[in-house]
């Protein structure tokens, strides 16, 4: 597979197989070498979480043993850590696996600065309109409502479902038609936020204190769509990369067996193609005939509780492996696609594995499952956070050392108490 870089992005030409070709070292690009990656972050999440005692190592430090759910990565060793000990402090079993990534239920954001906001909606806000789309925020199912993305005033992103559509935003070149048709639409909807805030305006006045908040809540939305219609228009008339990847007919229509690898597979490239530095991608339910995966014969969330009996957790075992072994399969993407400075896409992608959910069998949120791989870290060990008290180490802290890693000069995030002790940057 070939992506097809402009000359002035000092590129390599990557297939993501493996293959390099690389872009003859021209005066004019003499200082690719000397180049610095930009960092990236994506995010998987899995609704159900893991069975504790196959996820996490017994022993710590570099020389664990890997438990059943960490060999697909045993290759990758040195390129991931896994940490326990790590959670947001929560209960509420299934309703809090939608704040894996911010830590705050929505009905306890007030007080803080920027409500709810998830780990990739505070790292696109930086981004900002450096990439044509700030973040991608993905689902593998698509009947399920269940989100990981929130922003600055509490609000949920939609996610986007279709392989279909998401290929199109990453790859189809408008004609001018096609082109003139969206920009007539970004001009709408302009127009309707426009209208919409007039109409706002004019009910300030008269309103009491909790209404004034509430639409002050509603300014906020308004401005973060009016922020998503100014990137689109800003993109408008740059051209898409391109690329030979192609999907299969019918992609939408395929069970989750065969559409995880190429959620994954797009993801490589909307990173490798620089369209967005933030990711996220959640899983959820299996589908239709239990995603195609064989072997297992009841629904994902029956087996979640599968009260201790061994038929049930091998089968359950089946799916959580194929979900860590999809991931793997990723990184390996990342790690094979090679930067102008001769590091890979993986030393500057930083991306996590894990779930709001610890054990779904007791409805659990303590000691999360969390894998970090690649981004520049020091990684090959299993880290262990004993808990002080009735509190644990926040898995926010974790999310405030990727974010400074990311860039930021920031030194809070949500339920942080600083950042991750003994979680080093390579030098």
């Amino acid at each position: 597979m070939l992506i097809k870089r402009h000359i002035a992005r000092r590129r390599f030409l990557q297939g993501l197989g493996g293959s390099m070709i690389a872009l003859p070292l021209l005066e004019a690009n003499a200082e690719s070498a000397s180049l610095v990656s930009p960092k990236r972050i994506t995010a998987t999440g899995i609704f159900y979480g893991f069975v504790p005692e196959n996820f996490h190592p017994i022993e710590t430090g570099r020389q664990f043993q890997s438990p059943l759910l960490l060999k697909p990565l045993e290759s990758l060793r040195e390129d991931y850590t896994v940490f326990s000990g790590l959670d947001h402090n929560l209960s509420g079993g299934h309703n809090a696996t939608k704040f894996f990534l911010s830590g705050i239920p929505t009905n306890h954001s007030k007080g803080y600065a920027e409500a709810n906001i998830s780990l990739d909606q505070k790292a696109a806000d930086f981004t900002g309109e450096k990439t044509r789309y700030p973040s991608l925020t993905l689902d593998a199912d698509r009947g399920n409502e269940h989100t990981l993305s929130w922003t600055s005033n509490g609000n949920n992103i939609q996610p986007i479902r279709s392989l279909e559509k998401l290929y199109q935003m990453l790859f189809r070149k408008e004609n001018s038609s096609t082109r003139n048709q969206t920009e007539r639409a970004l001009i709408d909807k302009r127009s309707i936020l426009d209208l919409a805030k007039n109409q706002a305006d004019r009910f300030k006045k008269s309103l009491g204190y909790a209404d004034t908040e509430k639409l002050d809540q509603y300014f906020t939305s308004v401005r973060e769509f009016e922020k998503r219609i100014e990137q689109s228009t800003l993109w408008l008339d740059k051209e898409k990369p391109n690329t030979d990847y192609v999907l299969p007919q019918g992609v939408d229509s395929l069970t989750l067996k065969d559409r995880t690898p190429l959620f994954y597979d797009l993801m490589a490239l909307a990173l490798q193609t620089d369209s967005t530095r933030v990711i996220s991608l959640a899983f959820t339910n299996l589908g239709k005939e239990n995603g195609g995966l064989s072997g297992v014969s009841q629904g994902y969330h029956t087996l979640s509780h599968h009260g201790q009996v061994q038929d049930a957790i091998d089968e359950l075992s089946i799916i959580e492996t194929f979900h860590v072994d999809q991931f793997a399969r990723f990184l390996k993407k990342l790690k094979d696609v090679k930067e102008p400075n001769g590091t890979s896409l993986l030393d500057s992608t930083m991306s996590l594995l894990g779930s709001g959910m610890s054990n779904a069998n007791s409805h659990s949120n303590r000691d999360l499952p969390i894998l970090l791989s690649g981004g520049g870290f020091k990684h090959g060990e299993h880290m262990h956070f004993a808990r002080a008290g009735k509190q644990s180490t926040p898995l926010c802290n974790l999310y405030l050392s990727m974010l400074q890693n990311f860039g930021m000069d920031v030194d809070q995030f949500n339920t942080s108490s600083g950042t991750l002790t003994g979680l080093e940057k390579i030098t």
